[in-house]
């Protein structure tokens, strides 16, 4: 009880506890992972989709190992771009990983942004009557980033404070409705049929949805700001975990019991929220409550990317891969500049239009970062004190997805497959001409 109490206590204000950092976690990676992602999730692994989210979650476990291993040993938050860096002589390699991570990040926090405004104008209509026209979603869009940059800028403890109360009470709601859902099943809907999709169907459909998980590793860029790192990062990045696995496993087991994967298909982003309204002691008042659960998820997802990207961006740039000016940090230690641009670039691809691309870019951005994680904890195990069999898995699974992804794409769209790898090769030309490569101390020159 008293190692427990002890990862709950904080020396200093202003540093992150365990509690921050599980909601941090969570808040993370179930945003718009159950939200808007079931009914393409459904579409490729029909009623076995909570075996794609448990192969996935799985996966996540293995690789976060390789992260917390090579974060606490060499006691950095640069998270991936900082592994390359140690293990590669070549600065660009490094540097192209940043850039990879700096824009499928921005492409997730707009994906967050846009599902906001869309739940935004749809709670309006199921709650108040008012159907709001379209041309107000993106404006909500870039309301919400507009918001989350005012509150990071205050500073760590306004942000640990919103985490708590939003993600824990996210946390009940999906669970309480995961459970109202399977013992009040009255069987109008049969999902006896599991493999409806085929037996390979989970494995497909986990490649596809692994970007449901992108999230845990930004709590390792908050490292520097974490009470009692060494145990309280470990635990916390596990525990949010575990509770994604479980609230996406059950979650998604109980929509299958309620909507055929036509039907779940067929309500896109709502599809939670339809499948939620046909569970006989809620409906309409169900549909209200997704609605509004979707609101906060998606939100506190901004508010947790955005905290932990902008680390990033700041770590980057201190390292000469990207310009000088993210690096710069005021009185407080907040990176201004990493936020606010970080935050106008979130906005403005928020509001311009589809963002279906960038999201299948950022799938397979971050399969790519989870699988060189592997590789490289794996490359130094024996100087991380890994246990080999961990990363060696987690890299098999990371692999093995990332084509997956891109035969899916072949298949169903080539257009964004084409546009995905166009994101790439402009990423390395952007990399290419972009010279300056001296890493320096931002703290030195701006005293000197």
């Amino acid at each position: 009880m008293n190692s427990f109490r002890s990862l709950l206590t904080r020396s200093r204000p202003g540093k992150l506890g365990l509690l921050e950092v599980i909601a941090m976690g969570v808040g993370g990676m179930v945003s718009g992972g159950i939200y808007a992602v079931l009914g393409v999730a459904m579409a490729q692994a029909g009623n076995a989709v909570p075996i794609s989210y448990l192969i996935a979650g799985i996966i996540t476990l293995l690789t976060a190992y390789s992260y917390l291993k090579l974060t606490l040993h060499f006691g950095e938050h640069g998270g991936v771009f900082s592994f390359v860096e140690h293990v590669v002589d070549r600065p660009t390699v490094a540097a192209y990983v940043g850039w990879v991570l700096v824009v499928g990040y921005v492409g997730v926090m707009a994906m967050y942004a846009f599902a906001f405004g869309a739940y935004t104008l749809t709670a309006a209509r199921a709650v108040f009557g008012i159907a709001l026209p379209q041309y107000l979603r993106p404006i909500m869009s870039i309301l919400i980033v507009a918001g989350f940059v005012g509150l990071n800028l205050k500073g760590v403890n306004e942000t640990g404070l919103f985490e708590d109360i939003a993600v824990y009470i996210k946390i009940a709601i999906l669970l309480s409705l995961a459970v109202l859902g399977i013992v009040f099943y009255d069987g109008s809907v049969t999902a006896v049929t599991f493999f409806s999709e085929g037996v390979v169907s989970p494995i497909t459909g986990f490649a596809i949805i692994f970007v449901s998980y992108e999230g845990f590793q930004l709590l390792v860029y908050d490292y520097e700001d974490i009470e009692n790192v060494e145990r309280v990062l470990p635990v916390g990045m596990y525990a949010a975990i575990a509770i994604a696995i479980l609230i996406y496993v059950s979650v998604s087991f109980m929509a299958t019991l309620h909507l055929t994967p036509e039907q779940l298909v067929a309500h896109e982003e709502v599809a939670l929220a339809e499948a939620v309204s046909h569970i006989p002691v809620l409906g309409a008042a169900g549909f209200v409550l997704v609605i509004l659960s979707a609101m906060k998820s998606t939100s506190s997802g901004i508010n947790a990317t955005l905290f932990g990207t902008a680390r990033l961006v700041h770590k980057i740039s201190t390292e000469g891969a990207l310009p000088r000016a993210f690096s710069f940090r005021n009185r407080e230690g907040i990176p201004v500049y990493a936020l606010v641009v970080m935050g106008g670039l979130t906005a403005a691809f928020a509001a311009l239009g589809s963002l279906k691309q960038i999201t299948e870019f950022g799938s397979v951005a971050f399969l790519l970062s989870f699988a060189v994680t592997n590789y490289t904890n794996l490359r130094l195990a024996d100087v991380t004190a890994s246990n080999r069999l961990v990363p060696a898995l987690g890299l098999v699974g990371t692999g093995v997805a990332i084509p997956i992804v891109l035969y899916h794409l072949y298949l169903t769209d080539v257009e964004i497959l084409l546009w995905i790898l166009g994101i790439f090769v402009a990423i390395f030309l952007l990399e290419f001409l972009y010279l300056e490569r001296s890493p320096f101390d931002p703290d030195v020159e701006s005293d000197g």
